[in-house]
């Protein structure tokens, strides 16, 4: 599944200007990690949430653990 949105990294709450993108990778449970991430950074997330490569290369455990805990498209 595609789709055309920019996606908001979870961790560093940086959204980047994607055109079209697969949904591979992005939470499953978007509500919950939605109102966590609102929380963390205080705003609500832009567009879907997943992980940036920068992120998951620097904190890999940390990666790791948000798609355990909000799922994962795969």
């Amino acid at each position: 599944m595609t789709v055309d949105t920019p996606l908001t990294c979870y961790i560093c709450g940086e959204t980047d200007d994607w055109t079209t993108v697969d949904l591979i990778g992005c939470f499953e449970d978007r509500q919950v990690a939605g109102e966590r991430f609102e929380e963390k950074h205080g705003k609500e997330p832009d567009s879907y949430l997943f992980v940036c490569p920068e992120c998951k290369e620097e904190n890999p455990h940390h990666a790791e653990n948000c798609y355990e805990k909000y799922g994962r498209v795969e």
